[in-house]
């Protein structure tokens, strides 16, 4: 009798293991970001001045850029940003037969792309231009919609923005170069 017991128990576990990892993907949200680039967090010694055009909260501006529109300064760095949403087109009546939704099986899932571009000016010319993408699939189950679009625009800004930064402390020499120019 005890090894049939051992045998139920050990059944009932793989069936609990494989149940929970139904469930979490399910709740997945992937993230990939390009370029990629290392992720610094040393950036705060390096910035560069200039005029800012930017209309947007200036908490997704990268951090490497100061305004300067005080002074005449010979650079302008224009920064803009994209956020494009996408859902998927499954038919909400598809996952109605699907008996693995009970479980937490996908129901579908939601896109959200962010892209970001500064241009570093000297008048009208375009010196060095800087660009990063950041993309989500997110995945919706019948337990959990996962992050908001809210939430995942504002991770893809703040990613997007430290993106560019790191691209531009990578640059920094050339950038450095800019700065003492006339």
């Amino acid at each position: 009798m005890r090894k049939k017991e051992i045998w139920y128990m050990e059944r009932l576990l793989y069936v609990t293991i494989i149940l929970f990892s139904i469930f979490l993907c399910g709740c997945a949200t992937t993230i990939v970001v390009t370029p990629e680039v290392e992720h610094l967090d040393n950036i705060a010694d390096f910035k560069i001045k200039g005029k800012i055009i930017y209309n947007g909260n200036r908490e997704y501006l990268p951090r490497t850029i100061t305004d300067d529109s005080a002074s005449d300064s010979i650079l302008t760095f224009q920064y803009v940003y994209n956020v494009t949403y996408g859902k998927d087109n499954i038919p909400q009546a598809i996952p109605l037969f699907n008996p693995l939704t009970i479980v937490g099986f996908p129901i579908g899932e939601n896109t959200l792309v962010v892209t970001g571009k500064l241009d570093i000016l000297k008048g009208r010319e375009v010196l060095k231009s800087y660009t990063a993408t950041c993309g989500f699939e997110k995945a919706r189950n019948i337990f959990s919609e996962g992050d908001t679009f809210s939430e995942l625009r504002k991770r893809g800004l703040i990613t997007v923005r430290d993106n560019i930064e790191a691209q531009m402390y990578q640059d920094r020499d050339f950038l450095s170069k800019l700065k003492t120019t006339e």
